[in-house]
């Protein structure tokens, strides 16, 4: 896929474009993330947003369509391909509905097991 920073819609004159950054999707796809149980950012940190999501998350536009590429960790106890289904499934469909692109694919790179002892602690 060739790399394109944005994805511009082609409307007539009188309805104008509407642009649609790489940033945008990726923020999309890591708040996406945050919602699938037993997925944990790579590094123990939470999930950045806007340009630094960039750095988990890899978006590719071409001709209209998304190729989403994520690192990310999972929770020590739950099933590694399961988790990362259910994040590829969750992420394509945040991403469709939110920005009306179709998503070709969603590669998911996990990097390393969590375990509990390595979660942060929640606030009470």
């Amino acid at each position: 896929m060739a790399k394109e920073e944005e994805f511009v819609s082609g409307l007539g004159p009188e309805e104008g474009k509407v642009s649609i950054s790489r940033d945008v999707i990726a923020t999309i796809a890591g708040l996406a993330a945050t919602e699938v149980e037993g997925i944990a950012p790579p590094k123990g940190e939470s999930f950045p947003r806007g340009e630094a999501a960039r750095k988990l998350v890899e978006v590719q536009l071409a001709e209209g369509r998304v190729r989403i590429a994520i690192k990310v960790a999972v929770a020590y106890g739950h099933p590694v391909s399961e988790v990362a289904q259910k994040l590829q499934e969750r992420i394509k469909e945040e991403v469709e509905k939110m920005t009306a692109l179709p998503v070709d694919a969603v590669d998911v790179e996990v990097t390393r097991v969590v375990f509990p002892e390595e979660e942060p602690l929640e606030e009470v």
